[in-house]
């Protein structure tokens, strides 16, 4: 099974080549796709998808988190946030899954009051606790069925500490143990050679910030991949997107 994530920079703005995306997306021809900042643009069914959408569209009419899938969509269920993150039971050939997608809010996120403005990762930190309660209680209401979480994390966890909080690293990695779950896209990738240089930033390579966590006990990653944000010569959006083959423990 081959599931990946991306988030798609506001799809459908100015900048951004729906078409060009969906044509990367059907060159990595994952059998479940988690996309953030997405949009109805963003249309997949020619392709083979069934989509899961999250309840409420954002304040710029599109979507954070959709989950798309080529296996039958059994349940969607709710979630602590059914505007931010979208959760489904999908009947795959592995036998049936708990997806979940999500973003986990960013570093300077100004919070909920107009009066107050949170402090750096203040935010992040935050929805990371409420992430992780969330996980536990779906969990919790689906036993013994394998959970996949993937979507925009804003953290990266490859050790370079080029955009995280060493805290929100700790609270990440404390509801990761509590869910029992593990996330298999922690490697410098750009490192690794999965990424290429990116010719904006001076041949840098990007460090990865979307991820993908597993339950440790019942699924484990076979291989894991990464594709760049552009190709030939265009910028398709400023996150690269990462996949990971997985298979039943």
């Amino acid at each position: 099974m081959k599931i990946a994530t991306w988030n798609l920079d506001h799809a459908s703005n100015s900048s951004r080549p729906v078409t060009a995306q969906i044509q990367q997306l059907e060159r990595i021809n994952a059998d479940i796709l988690v996309l953030t900042e997405t949009c109805e643009r963003v249309d997949l069914r020619t392709l083979g998808y069934k989509s899961v959408l999250p309840h409420h569209k954002n304040r710029y009419g599109k979507y954070w988190s959709v989950i798309w899938s080529r296996w039958p969509i059994s349940q969607q269920i709710d979630c602590y946030d059914n505007e931010t993150a979208v959760c489904a039971r999908i009947a795959s050939p592995l036998g049936d899954l708990i997806i979940y997608g999500t973003i986990i809010t960013w570093k300077n996120d100004p919070g909920s009051d107009p009066e107050v403005k949170s402090p750096a990762w203040s935010e992040h930190e935050k929805s990371i606790l409420e992430h992780g309660i969330d996980w536990r209680a779906i969990q919790n209401g689906q036993p013994g069925i394998p959970f996949v979480v993937a979507g925009d994390f804003n953290q990266t966890r490859d050790g370079s500490k080029v955009y995280c909080s060493p805290n929100g690293i700790r609270l990440l990695n404390e509801q990761l143990e509590r869910n029992s779950l593990v996330c298999v896209t922690d490697e410098d990738f750009g490192a690794n050679m999965k990424l290429a240089p990116d010719p904006q930033k001076s041949g840098r390579y990007r460090h990865n910030v979307d991820h993908i966590c597993v339950s440790k006990s019942l699924l484990k990653a076979e291989y894991v991949g990464a594709w760049d944000h552009f190709r030939n010569g265009e910028v398709l959006s400023d996150h690269n997107g990462v996949f990971a083959e997985l298979t039943k423990i």
